[in-house]
């Protein structure tokens, strides 16, 4: 059986939803062991019947407790579940909440992790990841199933189908003794939605300190529906919120348009940019590895390139 995790946070699915459809009809063509989802989440009955409806896939929502739990919990909690429909892959959105429950459930499950998949080849039975900051593709086979957490955005969504599928909802066994997250202290929200950005501004080190954070947050606002982003030591510093990292350790995106400022490029930075259609760095340092990968690169000091843009900006 090939089965959708989702994990739904408010009254919507996210965007990535129908994307994991797809991936399941592509895995179906090949492993033809049937579809199932599971919709995760204290509004997990409104997404059932919203993923139900779009999908056309027998989805059963889990509704959970208002207490967190941690992952492992969660995982040996939805390990009954899926032992019952003997699930051979595990479809998760590659997200920083996959990120803890993944590994977790592939313990519990004794399956393989292939985790920020961004295709699948029917006629080769392979996935494909980016290595190397986008400089190598991976090719990984996996003909006993796997827990597969795919990259959002990385291929089209499946289209919706004609029929509804049916929608089952009960509450999420929460096994006995489980252990339970006795309090979260929220931290400065990050930008909404990061990875199905289509516009995305990240700032590096060379913002030098931060107290110029605000002309990058100026910057950022000048363009429409652009999303706020950063390199991992500025989220390490503490200037910006751990949602807002980009990378192997963060968020992986595939915008249209990715604006680094004063970011060097790591190999873990540009782990999570090789879905990006276009890559502008601005960098005065032309050794700059984010260079590499990019389709523009303008050669210049930071902070003078920003004010002049806002400037010339604000005279159109």
């Amino acid at each position: 059986m090939i089965t959708l995790i989702i994990d739904i946070s408010g009254n919507h699915l996210p965007a990535v939803s129908m994307e994991l459809a797809a991936l399941a009809l592509r895995l179906n063509k090949t492993n033809k062991s049937g579809i199932t989802a599971l919709v995760y989440g204290k509004e997990a009955a409104l997404g059932a019947r919203q993923f139900a409806e779009a999908s056309g896939i027998e989805t059963l929502g889990l509704v959970c407790t208002p207490e967190e739990h941690s992952a492992m919990t969660v995982a040996t909690a939805l390990k009954e579940v899926l032992s019952a429909e003997a699930v051979r892959y595990l479809l998760i959105p590659h997200t920083p909440w996959a990120m803890e429950v993944a590994p977790a459930l592939a313990v519990v499950l004794g399956l393989p992790t292939i985790s920020c998949v961004t295709e699948y080849d029917t006629e080769t039975a392979t996935f494909f990841r980016s290595a190397g900051g986008g400089t190598s593709r991976l090719h990984i086979k996996a003909p006993q199933g796997g827990v597969v957490t795919l990259q959002p955005g990385a291929i089209s969504p499946a289209p919706e189908a004609d029929a509804p599928g049916t929608v089952t909802v009960r509450p999420l066994p929460v096994p006995p003794g489980a252990v339970r997250i006795q309090s979260t202290s929220a931290r400065e929200k990050g930008s909404a939605a990061l990875a199905g950005a289509r516009v995305v501004v990240s700032v590096g080190r060379g913002i030098k300190a931060r107290e110029h954070l605000p002309l990058f947050h100026r910057f950022t606002d000048a363009l429409p529906g652009a999303a706020k982003a950063c390199s991992r030591p500025l989220v390490d510093m503490g200037w910006m919120p751990y949602p807002c990292q980009v990378g192997i350790t963060g968020t992986s995106v595939s915008a249209d348009l990715y604006i680094a400022l004063g970011i060097s490029g790591s190999t873990q930075h540009l782990a999570g940019i090789p879905q990006s259609t276009t890559v502008v760095s601005v960098n005065q340092d032309p050794d700059a590895a984010i260079h590499a990968v990019s389709d523009l690169i303008i050669e210049a000091d930071l902070l003078p390139f920003m004010e002049a843009t806002l400037v010339l900006m604000a005279e159109k």
